[in-house]
């Protein structure tokens, strides 16, 4: 029952890193994780087109990029909030015109980064539950349970190296206002 608790605790934070002041939002979420033969690893998480939304019908996406920037790009704010995730590195870049954050690190074992696996046995299948968090699953080179499963979940065989998911956080980010034009000045800047 531990285990399983733990597992959802690390699902649900993993789901709201990046929703950092409750007007910063990223549309989309690329996970990618190299397992070594004894469970450890190191993997990425990108946030992709990672933007603003209005508070009180007022723009605070100049002060939500100034946060991104002080809490979490410069400061402990996704360290604290994923334990499990021994970051080494972090870095905001602009691809297609959108910001994307990149956060890249090493992990113990599976299960201590969200992965539902049996310990010490590569003998099992690699599961990931997708009903604990307010992701949405788009794509993975796993094979996927299906949204009518009462519990969705992505499940890998025994033995796999390397696990990529794609999730979705906000499926409408016309309304929402774009950061990388926030990056773009202070870049030139810094």
């Amino acid at each position: 029952m531990n285990h399983r608790f733990r597992l959802i605790a690390l699902l649900g934070v993993t789901a709201f890193a990046i929703l950092l002041s409750g007007c910063l939002g990223t549309q989309y979420k690329e996970y990618r994780f190299r397992v070594k033969a004894d469970g450890s690893g190191e993997g990425t998480v990108r946030f992709v087109n990672i933007v603003s939304q209005d508070e009180d019908d007022r723009d605070v996406s100049f002060k939500d990029f100034a946060t991104l920037v002080t809490d979490y790009l410069d400061g402990t704010s996704f360290e604290s909030d994923n334990p499990g995730y021994h970051v080494t590195g972090k870095r905001l870049l602009e691809e297609n015109g959108v910001l994307v954050g990149e956060v890249s690190f090493t992990f113990t074992s599976l299960d201590s980064v969200g992965f539902l696996t049996v310990p010490n046995c590569a003998c099992a299948p690699i599961f990931y539950l997708m009903g604990q968090s307010q992701e949405t699953y788009v794509e993975s080179n796993g094979r996927h349970s299906g949204e009518s499963a009462k519990t969705p979940f992505v499940v890998w065989d025994a033995g796999t190296t390397e696990i990529t998911v794609k999730t979705s956080l906000m499926s409408d980010v016309s309304e929402a206002r774009e950061l990388a034009s926030h990056f773009r000045s202070w870049k030139e800047k810094k």
